[in-house]
């Protein structure tokens, strides 16, 4: 059943992710609490090994917190079983990560198609919004080229164009202008920028704080921990996802 749509999106209570036990553990991600609403932009900005990739991961439900809560749609997801996560990811949750994971020997068309598939989209539909998707993210002329054909930019844009092509209730996206020229990477952002504006909330990982000054919310992650991010911060002018 779904949450009333008064609810937030995403509730993180005291959520943490511990790797390894005893003398070993790790703690790539501290008690956290986090609260996104839908058509809510949040960029997160830290060093490297701070744990983004662990939040998003939680987030994405790739990941179970070993501690706390994580609500997601009102629903608290650590009782699901791996094949309702795999559903419920499926269904409502697009990423766009930072080395692609692209399927190499498929083409652009067919691994934006590929969320589709899952989804049981029959094939006229699949192929009518992943080319509408890579048109959107300017690569209709590049649908049949595979990942070895296509520059890192391209590839970037076509996990870009896979994240979107389900209409995502949350978009994930990890440094995603990171291997774009300024011209692509703003054109990447007003997509995003779309997608919150259509009702989707955006988590963004960022190293760039012109990037993050886009998203009307910034947080900072340190050694795990979750909080309000330090500016100064760029004026550069936010798209249409701004409140």
């Amino acid at each position: 059943m779904s949450a009333p749509s008064s609810a937030p999106l995403l509730v993180l209570r005291g959520a943490a992710r511990t790797y390894g036990r005893g003398p070993l553990a790790v703690p790539a991600l501290k008690p956290t609490d986090l609260v996104v609403d839908a058509g809510e932009y949040v960029a997160v900005m830290g060093p490297s090994g701070s744990g983004k990739s662990t939040l998003l991961h939680v987030l994405g439900l790739l990941d179970r917190p070993t501690a706390g809560e994580y609500l997601f749609e009102g629903r608290a997801v650590a009782a699901l079983p791996d094949r309702d996560l795999a559903a419920l990811r499926n269904r409502a949750i697009g990423f766009v990560f930072q080395r692609f994971h692209l399927l190499r020997d498929e083409t652009a068309e067919r691994n934006v198609a590929l969320p589709l598939l899952y989804a049981g989209v029959r094939r006229p539909e699949r192929r009518r919004r992943a080319l509408g998707a890579l048109e959107a993210v300017g690569l209709a002329g590049r649908a049949g080229h595979r990942p070895g054909e296509l520059s890192g930019g391209e590839q970037q844009r076509v996990a870009l164009a896979r994240a979107l092509v389900k209409r995502p209730r949350v978009l994930l996206a990890d440094e995603p202008t990171g291997n774009l020229d300024s011209a692509a990477g703003a054109r990447v952002l007003e997509l995003v920028e779309a997608a919150v504006a259509a009702g989707a909330a955006v988590v963004l990982i960022t190293h760039d704080p012109r990037v993050a000054a886009r998203a009307p919310r910034r947080l900072g992650l340190v050694d795990g921990c979750l909080g309000p991010a330090a500016g100064p911060w760029p004026a550069v002018p936010a798209g249409p996802g701004a409140r």
